[in-house]
């Protein structure tokens, strides 16, 4: 998730959290500096792979490897020469956003489906797509705010987790066992499972190297889970995504599986999902 703000001619690109991007992905700045207005963008950074599909590890790996395509996908206009519009329609701001954007290889309009959302749904069923977002033709924008007029729709069961500490690996296994997850309950951290599978060799180094810098000596849950091997605790603010198929009595998930970190999200806005 990007937001761009374009300026004469001049165009500053960050995250959600205000990370300066511009040097990470010049040739997006280069496109969006050619938009001849006044704006602020929202939008997402995605890689996509030869068959036209995003892949969240080649992206986290562009800098380094280059692999696939690099583009950011535009799905919404907050500001126009000087003027704010997050109160108009998101019908109407869409409209307007197509009619600035260039035509670019790199900076693309993010489309929409009206009114046939269910077989759109089954589509990217069938296509292995993760999921998609489905907004009211007249909602607003909202910065930082949850609402039932955006929902994200899941093809799969997937929840947010922050990483409250790491368990000592068994066997020929390196650098980590398994991530010790947890969601935010008010000001409380609140443990919701293990998380092992889905950690290749690359992963586990990186994920162990990031770990190490957050190293504390107490749990920063509320209540510490037991753990069935040694436990490193660390400061909870690294941010990850699992799958999993459901939840126990306990609270607990059930067969979680990681899928990637979420560099865009601040941990205390994790909360539990489904």
């Amino acid at each position: 998730r990007a937001l761009a703000e374009i300026r004469d001619g001049n165009a500053e690109l960050y995250s959600r959290k205000g990370i300066f991007l511009n040097q990470k992905y010049p040739a997006i700045v280069r496109e969006l500096e050619k938009i001849i207005f006044t704006v602020l963008l929202d939008g997402e950074i995605v890689v996509v792979d030869q068959h036209g599909h995003a892949d969240f590890q080649m992206l986290q790996g562009y800098q380094k490897m280059k692999r696939g395509r690099l583009l950011y996908y535009v799905f919404d206009l907050l500001h126009i020469n000087g003027r704010n519009i997050m109160e108009w329609p998101l019908e109407k701001r869409k409209a307007l956003l197509k009619k600035i954007l260039p035509d670019s290889p790199v900076v693309k309009f993010s489309g929409h489906v009206f009114e046939e959302g269910i077989a759109f749904f089954k589509t990217i069923q069938e296509r292995q797509i993760e999921g998609v977002m489905g907004k009211h033709a007249q909602s607003p924008y909202r910065p930082g705010e949850r609402s039932r007029l955006w929902l994200k729709v899941k093809t799969q069961m997937t929840q947010e987790a922050v990483i409250g500490g790491f368990t000592e690996p068994r066997g020929t296994r390196k650098n980590l066992g398994a991530l010790v997850l947890g969601v935010y309950e008010g000001e409380n951290l609140i443990f919701i499972g293990h998380a092992g599978g889905g950690l290749n060799t690359r992963m586990l180094g990186e994920l162990r190297r990031r770990l190490d810098a957050l190293v504390r000596k107490t749990s920063p849950f509320r209540i510490e889970p037991k753990t069935n091997m040694p436990v490193t605790w660390v400061k909870p603010s690294l941010v990850c995504e699992v799958v999993y198929h459901g939840w126990t009595s306990e609270g607990l998930m059930r067969q979680p599986v990681f899928l990637r970190l979420r560099e865009d999200k601040d941990a205390r806005d994790v909360t539990k999902e489904g």
